[in-house]
């Protein structure tokens, strides 16, 4: 008896260490030759994200049919822990509202879908600029739109005195929502990991699958953001201290990236594939976000410092047009568009082991720049 209760002990031990395993997140591997190249470039000027804690022993399962939110709101009370959905649709028909110390997992992203309702016309899931948010984790899901009302899968709004901060989206889709896929403001320490943000932005041209606005900390990895309905692949809108590797765009009417305003710097993008977009593969403007109508010449409206490497800018109509980006690189790198690779305007843009079949063009004077391409874009 003794030995079958130490067997049956053992058993229920092993178990719910396999399932915090599940729970848990996965730290992302960054490329040595990213490390290395951060090194030389930018010494140790670069600052790196900061991962969510996790709270795994306070456990609450949720079915389809069962209140999430409940759910979300007695985890987080219980000072952490994790809203485990099972496999099925778990229809939403009214804007989830995100808390801090909790992580919501699912049983994979081709399992748990989390759909938009018809009585559902804003936000999925939300974060108001109060109380703040810390440690907070989806993982394992998909969170699907209907493309109806103006609504956002995600959306994170934060305060500069009080930045939500340590966010973390795993192994998830975001897709068909009919506002952006994703957009966080005021929020630090950013991760996105093997997600795919896709067919979102239906409602106009500035609804993107994923849209960053004043955001300090950003990690993605392995993400595809194609196919953005109207809208842009990705917009980082004053974002500092950006890492992207492995990244996807496919197939935009409009931009691939757009990066501008103040405080944009410490960019790199690394093995970032931006292929079959109608306008700008990378459009980086010198943009003053709260008066958009005026060209303005000034470094603090661009991105500075920004690094490329090892991307794959191809079958774009333009591959990167630049206005008075500084201190930045171009290394090993393939561009291949039907009008111009790179157009650089008053740029200070050193390029490395890179190859540009159509070619590039210099500017000095913003007269100079191509009328087609338009500043409001």
């Amino acid at each position: 008896m003794f030995r079958l209760r130490c067997l049956l002990i053992a058993v229920l031990t092993m178990s719910f260490c396999n399932a915090q395993s599940t729970f848990q997140i996965k730290k992302v591997d960054i490329e040595t030759e990213v490390k290395t190249i951060m090194s030389e470039k930018w010494q140790n000027d670069f600052k790196h994200v900061a991962y969510p804690k996790q709270w795994l022993k306070n456990v609450i399962s949720v079915s389809p049919g069962e209140s999430l939110q409940a759910a979300i709101d007695k985890v987080h009370a219980a000072g952490g822990g994790v809203v485990s959905l099972k496999e099925g649709t778990h229809l939403i028909q009214n804007t989830i509202t995100l808390r801090g110390r909790v992580t919501i997992v699912g049983a994979g992203r081709d399992l748990t879908v989390i759909q938009q309702g018809p009585d559902l016309m804003e936000t999925g899931f939300n974060i108001e600029a109060q109380p703040q948010v810390t440690d907070l984790v989806i993982k394992d899901l998909t969170l699907k739109g209907s493309r109806q009302g103006k609504a956002n899968g995600i959306l994170i709004r934060g305060r500069n005195e009080s930045r939500h901060t340590r966010v973390m989206l795993q192994n998830i889709n975001v897709t068909d929502w009919s506002a952006q896929g994703v957009h966080m403001k005021r929020t630090n320490n950013i991760i996105m990991d093997n997600c795919n943000f896709q067919y979102n932005g239906s409602a106009g041209g500035l609804y993107h699958n994923v849209y960053f606005l004043y955001n300090k900390y950003i990690l993605q990895s392995d993400c595809d953001m194609s196919y953005p309905v109207l809208g842009k692949g990705n917009k980082y809108t004053s974002c500092e201290y950006v890492l992207a590797q492995r990244c996807t765009i496919k197939d935009c009417l409009g931009n691939g990236i757009q990066t501008d305003h103040e405080e944009a710097g410490y960019i790199f993008l690394h093995k970032y594939n931006i292929s079959g977009c109608g306008r700008v593969a990378l459009w980086f403007p010198c943009e003053d976000y709260y008066d958009k109508f005026h060209y303005t010449e000034d470094l603090k409206y661009a991105p500075q410092k920004v690094i490329i490497n090892r991307c794959e800018i191809v079958n774009n109509t333009w591959g990167a047009m630049w206005r008075s980006v500084k201190e930045s690189y171009v290394i090993n790198s393939t561009f291949d568009n039907k009008k111009v690779d790179m157009g650089l305007l008053n740029c200070d843009v050193t390029i490395e082991q890179s190859s540009f079949k159509t070619g590039n063009e210099m500017y000095t004077d913003v007269k100079q720049w191509p009328k087609e391409v338009r500043i409001l874009w």
